[in-house]
């Protein structure tokens, strides 16, 4: 197992790499590594820029050298589309680092965590800092709209029929749908910027607790159906002590409709 030493060393060469190699206009760190890892187990992320796509593919080929070079394990290579590209990288320490790159002008910002490592030239600059106005004239309500109780509705119907049908391995999928769909509601209210948001042990611990019993003790009828109907006390309880949200009532027909 590595220790925190090993990981600065290694992003310190990382850094170095993408700063030397001629294919990199700029690079960002994301993620909660910006703000100081939170923990030993926290990887590296970083998105890079590129001058043009023709950078793109020859970057691809470089990072591939530089990380085999350092005696990776495994390297997973994904195309996102055809001018994005992404690696992760791990080592058997348990180092591990995801990259993404692109040409710049196709840089994304699409969370408050990140930090801009080095740039080469102003135009990296100016088109990072148009990236961040714009992430953050966006509001938090990623997935949060008018359907957003429906869809927890259903989750639950689903979960209902395939209880029904003794499917409990599917129950418990629909309920866990259901209960992704509540923590993004809760961390709404609780005004956090909800693209990519993991940090659920920020959130309220009385709400925490809370979910924390919705979980079955086993996979029986029994056991799902109990927890289905605190998920949905939750939810309700949740939304309907605010004034951002307005619960239609007549939801509550979807379920409970097959016993």
């Amino acid at each position: 197992m590595y220790n925190f030493s090993d990981r600065e060393q290694f992003f310190d060469r990382i850094i170095s790499f993408f700063q030397n190699c001629p294919f990199f206009e700029g690079l960002i760190q994301i993620g909660s590594g910006t703000e100081g890892f939170k923990d030993i187990y926290s990887d590296i992320d970083l998105m890079a820029g590129c001058f043009n796509i023709e950078c793109v593919e020859n970057a691809d080929s470089a990072l591939t050298d530089f990380f085999t070079g350092l005696n990776a394990a495994h390297i997973e290579k994904r195309r996102w589309t055809k001018s994005v590209l992404g690696m992760s990288v791990y080592f058997e320490n348990g180092l591990s680092a995801d990259i993404s790159f692109m040409p710049t002008a196709e840089i994304p910002i699409r969370s408050p965590l990140h930090k801009v490592i080095f740039s080469k030239t102003e135009n990296f600059i100016s088109t990072v800092n148009s990236r961040i106005e714009t992430f953050e004239q966006q509001p938090k309500s990623y997935g949060i709209d008018d359907s957003v109780h429906y869809r927890f509705i259903n989750e639950l119907r689903y979960a209902e029929i395939a209880l029904l049908r003794k499917n409990y391995i599917f129950a418990e999928i629909a309920l866990g749908n259901a209960r992704q769909i509540l923590l993004a509601v809760e961390a709404f209210i609780e005004g956090k910027k909800l693209h990519q948001f993991k940090a659920y042990n920020t959130l309220s611990e009385v709400f925490i607790n809370k979910l924390e019993e919705t979980y079955p003790k086993c996979l029986c009828f029994e056991e799902i159906s109990f927890t289905k109907e605190k998920i949905l006390m939750l939810y309700l309880e949740t939304v309907k002590n605010n004034k951002i949200f307005n619960f239609d009532d007549s939801l509550l027909s979807l379920i409970n409709c097959f016993e």
